[in-house]
C-alpha cells in the first residue's frame, strides 16, 4: 500500500527534482558515477520499527527518518514504491538533488491568480510505509511564563460569565477563553444584541488593552474587537478588507510553513484517495473548490509510482473554489498548464477539465463519466461556503456527488460551530477556536515577527471579520460547522463513513514532527470516522472519507 509522507515545498520544486534525478540518473548510466551521498537528518527522529536488511541498492527505511527528523524533502525524490507491507517497508532508488529556492515556485504564482485557497500549499512526498507503531506522546514542554506573559485588563473592562459549555465546541475551550480580556469581548458582544450603544462604550476599553502584537490573547482581542466594533458601525453589516494577490499569496505560504493544518488535510484526503482507487487503470477526481491544485501533484507522484503499475490515464474535473472570484478561467489554465506538465515529467496520461458553471446549475452530465472510472470527490475546506439558514444548497451538492457513483468522498472542514448559533454562541465559539489557532501562530513564529502579523491581518482577521461581523445575507460567508453536523448531512444524503487506515493515522503523526510544538499538537480520533488535527486537545480541522 502506498504510503505518504509530508513536507512543505512546492510543485515546481517537485517538477525540478524529477528532472534533476532524471539527469543523475543519465548521467551515472553514461560515466558509472556513484550514487550521491545521503545528507545527515536535522533532528532526532520519531522511534521507527527495526526494517528488514535491504537488498543490493536499497535503503533501509528504519535509516530514513520522516517528519520532524528526517531530511528535508528538498533532498530526497521518492522513485518508486518497494512493497506493500510493513515487512517490505524499504525506500528504493532515492536520488539525492541539489537545494533549490522554494520561493521560486512562489513567485512564480505571484499575479497568476486573484486568491490562493486556504488549502493550496503543501507537496507530499510519497514513500512505501514502515508497519505503522504507536509513538509515545511525553508530556508538553513547560512554557516559559516569562516568555508568554498573561494579558491583563483595567479593572474597568466589563466582566462577562465563563462561557458555557454551548458556546464554546469544547471542554478545553473554557480554559482558553478565560483570560480577562476575552471574557470582556464576551461581556461586549452579549451587550450588543440588547444595547448596541452600550457596548460601543465597552468595547472602546477592550480595545485599548487589544494589540496586534501582543500575546496570543491580546492579538486575537484585537481583531475580534475590530469585528465587532464594525458590526456596531454598520448595523451588522461588514465589508472585506482588499488585499494585493501577491501578498495573500506570500501569507498563505508563510502559514503553511509554520503550521501543518493544510499538509495534515491534504495528507489524509490524498491516502483515503490513493486507497479507495486501489489498482484502478482510470482515475476521475472531482475536486469541488480547486485552485491551484498542488495538492493533486502529490496524489500524481503516488499514481506513477504504484506497485501495480501506472494508471493509463488521471482525469481531474476542477469546479473552481469561491476564492478565485467570478472569472476563474485565467487561473484554471494555469493549474491546468502546471498539472498537465507535472504529469507529462512523471510519464501519467492526465486531463484537466475545468467546470466553470456555478455549481447549482452542475448535473451528473457535465462530468462525462465513464463506465471503467474509478471515481473520487474531494471538499477540502469548501463545503462550509455553502451552508446557511437552509441545508438545502450542501445537500443539493452532495446529492451531485453521490449520483458519480465515487468509490470516496473527502471531507475537510474547520472543526468549529458557527452556522445556526445565536450571535453571542456564534461569536464565543470563534473566539474561543482563534484562540487556540493564535496560541499555535505563537509558538511557530516570533513574537515580533512582521510574518506572523501579516497572515494574521490577512487570513484570520478577515475570517475573524466574515465569522462575527455580518449577522445574515451574503455577506456572511464563514458559516463553518463541526463534525457532528457534517455527519448528519452526510448520512442524510446516503453516504457511511469510511473509517481512515492505520496508515493514513500513523503518517499524519509522523508529519506532526516536522514542527518544535509537536507535543502541543495531537491527533483526535473521533466516531465514526473523523480524524482532527488538534492544538492542546482543542479539534481544529477534521478530515474525513465517505462512500
Amino acid at each position: 500500500m502506498a504510503y505518504m509522507c509530508a513536507d512543505s515545498g512546492n510543485l515546481m520544486a517537485i517538477a525540478q527534482q524529477v528532472i534533476q534525478q532524471q539527469q543523475q540518473q543519465h548521467q551515472r548510466h553514461h560515466h558509472h558515477l556513484p550514487p550521491p551521498p545521503m545528507p545527515l537528518p536535522p533532528r532526532q527522529a520519531p522511534p521507527m520499527p527495526p526494517a528488514p536488511a535491504p537488498s543490493h541498492g536499497q535503503i533501509p527505511a528504519s535509516s530514513l527518518p520522516c517528519g520532524g527528523g528526517w531530511p528535508h524533502a528538498e533532498h530526497f525524490f521518492s522513485d518508486a514504491f518497494v512493497g506493500a507491507s510493513g515487512a517490505d517497508a524499504v525506500f528504493s532508488d532515492l536520488a539525492a538533488a541539489a537545494d533549490f529556492d522554494s520561493d521560486g515556485w512562489m513567485e512564480s504564482l505571484i499575479g497568476d491568480a486573484p486568491v490562493f485557497a486556504d488549502s493550496d500549499l503543501d507537496r507530499l512526498i510519497f514513500t512505501t510505509p514502515p508497519q505503522p507503531v504507536p509513538v509515545p506522546t511525553p508530556a508538553a514542554a513547560p512554557v516559559d511564563a516569562a516568555a508568554r506573559p498573561k494579558a491583563t485588563a483595567p479593572a474597568s473592562l466589563p466582566q462577562a460569565a465563563a462561557a458555557t459549555p454551548a458556546a464554546c465546541s469544547s471542554p478545553s475551550s473554557l480554559d482558553t477563553c478565560s483570560t480577562p480580556i476575552l471574557q470582556s469581548l464576551l461581556a461586549c458582544s452579549r451587550t450588543a444584541a440588547t444595547d448596541p450603544g452600550l457596548a460601543a462604550v465597552q468595547l472602546v476599553k477592550v480595545r485599548a488593552a487589544a494589540s496586534d502584537d501582543g500575546d496570543p490573547a491580546e492579538r486575537v482581542a484585537f481583531y475580534f474587537a475590530d469585528a465587532l466594533a464594525r458590526r456596531l458601525a454598520c448595523g451588522g453589516t461588514a465589508v472585506d478588507a482588499q488585499f494585493a494577490s501577491d501578498e495573500l499569496t506570500l501569507c498563505y505560504k508563510t502559514l503553511n510553513d509554520a503550521c501543518p493544518y493544510s499538509k495534515f488535510a491534504h495528507l489524509t484526503a490524498n491516502q483515503a484517495i490513493l486507497e479507495a482507487t486501489g489498482a484502478a487503470t482510470k482515475i476521475h477526481i472531482v475536486d469541488f473548490g480547486i485552485v491551484q491544485g498542488i495538492q493533486w501533484a502529490a496524489l500524481l507522484q503516488a499514481l506513477a509510482t504504484r506497485p501495480e503499475g501506472k494508471p493509463s490515464r488521471v482525469r481531474i474535473s476542477g469546479v473552481p473554489s469561491p476564492f478565485l472570484g467570478p472569472k476563474p478561467e485565467a487561473s484554471l489554465a494555469a493549474t491546468s498548464a502546471r498539472l498537465r506538465d507535472f504529469a507529462k515529467l512523471l510519464g501519467v496520461d492526465f486531463e484537466f477539465v475545468p467546470l466553470l458553471r456555478p455549481v447549482h446549475e452542475l448535473d451528473r452530465s457535465d462530468f462525462l463519466v465513464e463506465p471503467d472510472e474509478a471515481m473520487a470527490v474531494n471538499f477540502m475546506l469548501q463545503l462550509y461556503h455553502l451552508l446557511g439558514d437552509s441545508d438545502e444548497p450542501v445537500r443539493q451538492v452532495l446529492r451531485l456527488a453521490k449520483s458519480l457513483n465515487p468509490s470516496v468522498v473527502t471531507l475537510g472542514e474547520y472543526e468549529v460551530s458557527l452556522n445556526r448559533a445565536g450571535f453571542f454562541d456564534r461569536f464565543a465559539n470563534a473566539l474561543c477556536y482563534y484562540m487556540s489557532v493564535f496560541e499555535s501562530l505563537d509558538v511557530a513564529m516570533a513574537r515580533d515577527s512582521p510574518e506572523r502579523v501579516r497572515v494574521e491581518r490577512c487570513i484570520f482577521g478577515e475570517r475573524i471579520r466574515r465569522a462575527v461581523g455580518p449577522e445574515e445575507g451574503a455577506e456572511r460567508t464563514d458559516r463553518m460547522a463541526g463534525s457532528r453536523e457534517w455527519q448528519t448531512l452526510m448520512e442524510w444524503c446516503g453516504f457511511e463513513p469510511v473509517r481512515l487506515s492505520n496508515y493514513a493515522m500513523s503518517q499524519a503523526d509522523l508529519l506532526l514532527w516536522n514542527y518544535d510544538s509537536k507535543y502541543k499538537y495531537s491527533l483526535v480520533d473521533q466516531p465514526p470516522a473523523f480524524l482532527s488535527l488538534a492544538w492542546e486537545k482543542r479539534p481544529l480541522l477534521t478530515v474525513s472519507a465517505w462512500r
